[in-house]
């Protein structure tokens, strides 16, 4: 068996890859919660509005009143239906960034999107979750994966450890993080300058740069996580 660190023993090698979605409750939160949720706010705030529309607040009485005048039926109706699509818009964009996560005896495959990815069994030393994020690390401690996973951590860590695979309760190099501070570290002149560029980067809200410039400090030897707007740093470790 495998707790901090050490998998469960037992053949996976002729067992069929289990495949870790959303839960049929979870699916249905997802496809139809955001939605539902639109249509309760466009039946319920007018009436609530009208409600508060007395009570003396300087500037959210005016707001009060304003929801308040939505009261026809097609008022209604044409509020319904834009926060409708808008709610099925944000459940569109959770299945796009989650992941299905399919784990089998000699590789992990990564579905995101249109996007799948197969990680080899021997590529992953260290699988742990970093708040709700699925985290895969290589020998070399660096970052093979992470996302949002759709399942929730409980099936995660029961199949990863069960395949034997190197599960952690969290990330065991937490404690080597260091924050970034422009010129504050005595890191190599390229390893400042990719920090720098990169926390432009996250200042312009643009991940996909973000991200290459992630793999960019790897390549010289260094990994980084974000805190909200810092950037925190670490040497890679060899396992």
């Amino acid at each position: 068996m495998r707790r901090n660190g050490v998998g469960m023993g037992g053949d996976t090698s002729g067992r069929e890859p289990t495949v870790l979605a959303f839960s049929p409750a979870g699916r249905v939160l997802v496809l139809l919660g955001p939605a539902l949720a639109g249509v309760l706010v466009a039946v319920l705030a007018p009436i609530l509005a009208r409600w508060l529309a007395g009570v003396h607040f300087p500037v959210l009485g005016v707001v009060w009143r304003v929801a308040g005048a939505v009261d026809t039926w097609w008022e209604v109706a044409v509020q319904v239906l834009i926060l409708a699509v808008a709610g099925a818009l944000i459940s569109v964009e959770i299945v796009r960034r989650s992941t299905r996560v399919t784990v089998g005896a000699g590789e992990v495959r990564l579905r995101t999107g249109d996007r799948e990815v197969a990680v080899p069994r021997p590529q992953i030393d260290f699988v742990f979750m970093d708040g709700g994020f699925l985290v895969i690390l290589d020998r070399e401690s660096r970052r093979l994966f992470h996302g949002e996973p759709q399942a929730d951590s409980g099936p995660l860590q029961k199949t990863f450890m069960e395949y034997g695979y190197p599960w952690h309760d969290a990330d065991p190099f937490t404690g080597l993080y260091r924050p970034w501070t422009p010129g504050g570290e005595q890191l190599p002149v390229a390893v400042e300058a990719v920090l720098s560029a990169r926390a432009v980067a996250l200042r312009k809200k643009a991940p996909r740069e973000a991200a290459e410039l992630r793999d960019s400090l790897e390549k010289l030897g260094y990994a980084v996580r974000d805190d909200g707007d810092r950037q925190l740093w670490r040497p890679l470790v060899r396992s």
